[in-house]
């Protein structure tokens, strides 16, 4: 039984400040829940916060990126015997890794926009793109934190160095013209898709994190088969990649009505903007409900 939870957010990564939006209101859920509930912002040293990594039943991470996201800090707190939420160290691995999960994508029959990925920030220079537009970002980056849509080559190595400068590796992607979703899933259900509509020509930083700068549309009018394709090959996608818990599948759906998943967030946001929340109170959930969910679900591994 749970008696006292952790709470751990900040972290060296550029979504620091949303992983604190996150943490901040992940606590009030926890402490409105009667869970004995401790905050934990983790700056530079884990062994700043060793001390009360080890006196709590359960510890939810809320660190978004880096070492929260790509299985690091699942790694440390199985060493440690403590349970989390989320995604073990494998998912949260292959999820960060955006070239290894499109590869995976694509080995199952899942369409994904076509990609080359290069670990050399030299070698990226002197790729030349067959057509425009294309999307150019960090292999390993969230929140689309150093994401730039190229529309020529004069602006394709400026989009590089800001990619390389704000994460591992580089990512160019073809862009697809469309609409964008995404699915949020729960335990082992899909919920309603959610359309994005954003201010910007992309669903950037600014769009996500301040209100009125997006529209949401939950369910999204897309036809009944559609949706049920495009929730099917999230579940697939997120059952392949053995994530837990909860995560989030995010598509482009083209003019001709094709689903391209782009990738998956195996720690999603929870901020007042966030999606996973919005989905889940599309079907009746509410955030403390969702909150005591994730951790219901975390605990079955």
């Amino acid at each position: 039984m749970i008696k006292k939870i952790g709470v751990l957010m900040g972290g060296t990564s550029l979504e620091r400040d949303v992983s604190l939006n996150s943490g901040k209101a992940i606590v009030e859920v926890c402490q409105k829940l009667k869970y004995d509930t401790i905050p934990l912002i983790l700056n530079e040293k884990l062994s700043d916060i060793l001390p009360d990594l080890q006196i709590v039943d359960f510890m939810f991470i809320a660190l978004h990126g880096g070492e929260g996201e790509n299985g690091s800090m699942q790694g440390f707190l199985e060493e440690l015997g403590v349970q989390y939420n989320g995604s073990g160290v494998l998912a949260s691995a292959l999820g960060m890794d955006k070239n290894i999960s499109k590869i995976l994508c694509q080995s199952i029959g899942i369409p994904t926009p076509k990609w080359r990925y290069f670990k050399s920030f030299k070698k990226s220079l002197k790729y030349k793109c067959d057509s425009y537009p294309v999307v150019v970002k960090p292999n390993d980056g969230g929140s689309t934190i150093g994401l730039t849509i190229v529309h020529q080559e004069s602006e394709l190595e400026a989009a590089i160095r800001h990619a390389d400068a704000n994460g591992s590796g580089i990512l160019i992607e073809k862009f697809i013209p469309g609409r964008e979703l995404t699915v949020s899933v729960l335990g082992e259900k899909a919920c309603p898709i959610i359309e994005i509509l954003p201010t910007h020509e992309s669903y950037d930083y600014e769009c996500k994190y301040t209100k009125g700068m997006s529209d949401y549309r939950c369910p999204a009018n897309i036809p009944a088969l559609l949706t049920e394709s495009i929730r099917q090959k999230s579940i697939e996608f997120y059952n392949l990649l053995k994530c837990k818990g909860y995560g989030r599948i995010d598509f482009r759906l083209d003019t001709e009505g094709v689903p391209w998943l782009l990738e998956i967030n195996t720690l999603p946001g929870m901020t007042s903007t966030s999606l996973v929340p919005k989905a889940a109170e599309a079907i009746g959930i509410s955030f403390e409900e969702l909150i005591q969910t994730i951790i219901n679900e975390s605990l079955k591994k």
